[in-house]
């Protein structure tokens, strides 16, 4: 699979307005099944959300229904292009020490990588 490219086994981008509770964004993770959404305001993407961005909030004892989605989430969104290989992005993720990618293609956002899909 190593010469395999990102863009035959990313998964499609799902998203969520900045404004919406973490709560909100938690309950729309879990019906996608994916462990990241994209924030997305107005055309935009401005922020990612991921399960470990709840873990740390709910670490603190923070009502997830209290706080905005755009105070915790991770920014900028970072990509890789569809054509980057499997290899090439568990590479990157390695040396960033994060877990999801968009992945874009023409210079727009495609898709959504993890590190999971990485290692299936």
């Amino acid at each position: 699979m190593s010469d395999v490219i990102i863009l035959k086994i990313m998964r499609p981008p799902h998203s969520i307005h900045p404004s919406a509770s973490v709560e909100e964004s938690a309950k729309e993770l879990s019906s996608q099944g994916s462990e990241a959404l994209l924030i997305k305001q107005a055309e935009e993407y401005t922020g990612i959300f991921t399960k470990t961005d709840l873990i740390r909030l709910l670490e603190k004892n923070i009502d997830p229904a209290e706080v905005a989605v755009s105070t915790i989430m991770s920014k900028p969104v970072l990509s890789l292009d569809a054509k980057t290989t499997v290899d090439e992005a568990r590479q990157k993720m390695m040396e960033k020490n994060i877990r999801h990618y968009a992945v874009t293609q023409n210079k727009k956002i495609v898709g959504l990588i993890s590190i999971k899909d990485l290692n299936a």
